[in-house]
């Protein structure tokens, strides 16, 4: 056995008949005359305890911070009761709901001085085989250290110690194709039309603008001028703390804009008015006039999808078709943000919009989130390509 210097650490025995290690360490007067001694326990090896030893050796009367002072979940409560006035509403219930599904089950129930780095580490790796965002979920871990540095709950952020996933592991949905081509969308709202009009209104708003879905919603009638043939997009409804539909500002600064109304779209708008039988300022309201819930568009996609396959199954028995023709005819699904990335498409597609046109209409920030969301390359960019190399004769 090799020789133990540090004669301050002792070996124990528990009732169990297991040897452990324990030590006291002095670490001076700090500047307020109190002499500073800590004691620790628990070790299962000599090196484990001398480890721990060295490291408060290190540590200044001044800095040293008692263990077990306060829980994950507690410090929680007191770093969010700031952060939430800090950011808007929708991004402070996206904070809390990442902190109870992703932080509170793993540490919650933890002092965040006695948490271990090996154990981040594997939390944070199974994260990124989790989730597409994980980085969102350790931000909240990090700023928690930081805070409880702040207030002398904890000596160090442990997090800054761990390797951070490069890339999630987790499969990302199909955003490539995760679009209609011209001819599907013709189709799709067809099919909205036959469901109501208040339906083909929405999805022909989304698909001729490239609103986002709470901006749509958000939108009354005062912000369509039908004269200069514009949409005014100045507010957006999303969820705030507690899970409360509210009316908030854009998304970005840039997200509040001017953008064209097409004429087509606007005679859709004015007949989906002439139909209303409750008069309302807002475009898309309940019965009692109020905003509709952000998540009624959802159900208004399913309620088309659902209608395609009808059509498609009373064309198939009336003309005595197999039943996989239904199938095979049901409209491709899409999620509801891709109406968004549809119509962007079509409009790189057909016209010779350029990219900073394209930002303007979307709200984007800057001009990479335009080209890295939206650039991709399609069976007609390949074509395309593949006749120009053809022409280089090289």
């Amino acid at each position: 056995m090799p020789k133990r210097k540090n004669t301050s650490i002792k070996e124990y025995t528990l009732k169990s008949g297991k040897k452990r290690y324990m030590f006291q360490i002095y670490l001076g007067t700090n500047s307020n005359g109190k002499r500073i001694i800590t004691r620790r326990r628990g070790f299962k090896s000599y090196a484990e305890a001398e480890t721990v030893f060295n490291k408060l050796a290190q540590v200044k009367p001044d800095n040293f911070v008692k263990q077990k002072q306060i829980k994950v979940s507690e410090l929680w409560k007191m770093w969010f009761n700031n952060y939430k006035d800090t950011v808007k509403g929708s991004t402070a219930n996206k904070t809390e709901i990442n902190y109870k599904a992703h932080v509170a089950p793993y540490f919650g129930n933890n002092y965040i001085d006695r948490i271990q780095v090996k154990d981040l580490q594997k939390w944070a790796d199974k994260l990124a085989t989790e989730l597409v965002k994980y980085r969102d979920v350790l931000f909240i871990m990090r700023s928690l250290y930081e805070y409880g540095m702040r207030l002398g709950y904890v000596a160090d952020n442990e997090l800054s110690r761990i390797i951070i996933p490069k890339k999630t592991t987790r499969k990302r949905r199909d955003t490539e194709h995760n679009f209609y081509s011209k001819e599907e969308l013709d189709t799709f709202l067809e099919v909205a039309k036959e469901v109501n009009i208040r339906v083909y209104a929405y999805f022909k708003l989304l698909s001729s603008t490239g609103l986002r879905k709470g901006e749509a919603l958000a939108l009354t009638w005062k912000d369509i001028d039908l004269i200069n043939n514009t949409i005014s997009v100045n507010k957006t409804i999303s969820f705030g703390i507690g899970n409360k539909q509210v009316v908030n500002t854009p998304k970005t600064k840039q997200s509040k804009r001017i953008v064209p109304l097409s004429a087509n779209l606007k005679q859709v708008l004015l007949d989906y008015r002439k139909s209303e039988k409750i008069l309302s300022d807002k475009l898309f309201h309940t019965i009692a006039g109020n905003y509709v819930s952000l998540s009624k568009p959802t159900q208004w996609l399913s309620e088309v999808y659902a209608k395609d396959h009808k059509i498609n199954e009373k064309f198939a028995k009336e003309n005595k078709l197999d039943e996989n023709y239904v199938l095979n005819k049901d409209l491709r699904h899409i999620t509801l943000h891709r109406f968004r990335h549809t119509f962007t498409t079509l409009l790189i597609e057909n016209t010779n919009v350029k990219p900073k046109t394209v930002q303007m209409l979307l709200g984007h920030a800057n001009i990479q989130m335009t080209l890295d969301i939206y650039t991709h390359v399609n069976n007609k960019n390949k074509e395309d390509a593949i006749s120009s190399i053809s022409q280089l004769n090289i």
